[in-house]
């Protein structure tokens, strides 16, 4: 005879990670992370970094880049889709049986993204794009980058909010890979915005206006428990 105490009778104590996440004091690629654990319910560190320190930074960073998360002091963590799916994954904005609508709704996204790309870092860093440096402060270049941002705006928009609009409506009509909010909401939900926000040269803050079921669906998202009251400029702002 042995003595045995079943394992479901034991008590145990889960103790919630200790989530540092760490980026520029921007929204930009860390923003879906910092929603999806809000949304998950996980209390983080949200570490900025200030462009000064960023040069003594970078070397230190696996791919001197950032995003980073360290989970429980652990060593750093890195790509910010692999932390957005971690995150959602920890809560319920990931679940097994939306993979396919979740993924191919991030992919849309990302190729809205990869689509304005162009139109926006050329401003910052006209060498990538072909360019000498400085290009982006001649009169040739700031033409080019007016013109790029305010064709993409008039043609390729349009489009992509016309997928997304689609996309709402095939999952139900309140998020866009389901009938309960998603990662792939905590990615679409901040680009979109974006655009709302001003800042942007050459891009009408009011370019949202005509797509009402795109600003009810940002609304509604930056409405939730936990990003109500977030944002204090553009749509969902209080």
């Amino acid at each position: 005879r042995h003595n045995y105490t079943p394992l479901l009778s034991q008590r145990t104590t889960i103790m919630a990670p200790s989530i540092k996440l760490t980026y520029f004091d921007i929204e930009g690629v860390a923003e879906p992370i910092r929603l999806a654990l809000i949304l998950s319910g996980l209390e983080f560190e949200d570490d900025r970094v200030v462009f000064k320190d960023w040069s003594a930074l970078k070397p230190t960073l696996p791919y001197g880049q950032l995003p980073i998360m360290t989970i429980d002091g652990s060593e750093m963590k890195t790509q910010s889709g692999a932390m957005l799916r971690w995150a959602g994954s920890q809560g319920k904005l990931y679940p097994s049986n939306k993979l396919y609508d979740i993924e191919e709704a991030i992919g849309l996204i990302g190729d809205a993204q990869k689509s304005w790309g162009p139109s926006l870092y050329i401003a910052m860093r006209p060498e990538n794009y072909g360019y000498p440096q400085g290009y982006n402060k001649s009169d040739e270049g700031i033409e080019r980058i007016k013109t790029m941002r305010q064709n993409w705006i008039a043609n390729e928009l349009p489009r992509y909010l016309k997928y997304i609009s689609d996309m709402i409506d095939k999952h139900g009509g309140k998020w866009i890979a389901g009938e309960e909010v998603t990662i792939a909401d905590c990615l679409a939900a901040p680009f979109l915005r974006r655009f709302t926000v001003g800042g942007i040269d050459h891009v009408d803050a009011n370019c949202l206006d005509g797509y009402p079921k795109i600003v009810e669906y940002i609304e509604r998202f930056c409405a939730l428990d936990g990003i109500k009251g977030r944002y204090k400029t553009g749509l969902g702002s209080n």
